[in-house]
């Protein structure tokens, strides 16, 4: 009788560790399939704000074509928690969404390195200046793609699910046709 105690313990120990594995592995790949439709999203709402605003610049380099892919895309990430996005691509396409070389390469200043675009009021340093909006006229029949990269950061830091993993997202669009 007293043996029998001892191994219901046991099994109640064994299923409860294999209930919250289970369990925190729900949460992080629950979480992990949230951001991941977020950047999906954000990349998305970027190539659209993109593909309509062409050589948009009305006021200078502070609120130009760049400024609205960046503050669409970042509105879109407003529900990720604890993700850094490390860059931000605005890039010429192919059909096939090919970088065609040309491309505008954004991420947060580091230290010292010059801000570039003020959107939204999050600054950003061009890594990369291959193709501004200028070369982006409505109307062209030109590609325009947009790629996040994003750090993925794990919830709860258990077991495999810790530190972070490195998501990519490209979305190409048309450039809308010139208004008139």
């Amino acid at each position: 009788m007293t043996r029998d105690r001892g191994t219901a313990a046991v099994e109640m120990a064994i299923a409860l560790l294999v209930l919250l594995l289970i369990v925190l592995g729900t949460y992080e790949y629950g979480t992990a399939f949230v951001d991941r439709n977020a950047m999906a999203n954000a990349a998305r709402e970027g190539a659209r704000a993109g593909a309509a605003a062409g050589d948009f610049d009305p006021a200078g380099p502070d609120n130009d074509a760049d400024c609205v892919v960046i503050e669409a895309a970042a509105g879109a990430l407003q529900g990720m928690q604890g993700n850094t996005v490390e860059e931000l691509w605005i890039y010429q396409s192919d059909v096939a969404g090919t970088v065609s070389g040309t491309r505008q390469v954004y991420r947060s200043p580091v230290g010292s390195e010059t801000v570039h675009l003020n959107c939204g009021g999050s600054a950003w340093h061009r890594a990369t200046a291959g193709w501004p909006p200028a070369n982006r006229p409505l109307g062209s029949n030109q590609w325009l793609g947009v790629k996040l990269i994003v750090d993925h950061t794990w919830k709860t830091g258990f077991a495999i699910w810790n530190g972070t993993t490195t998501w990519e997202e490209d979305v190409i669009m048309r450039l809308e046709p010139a208004a008139g």
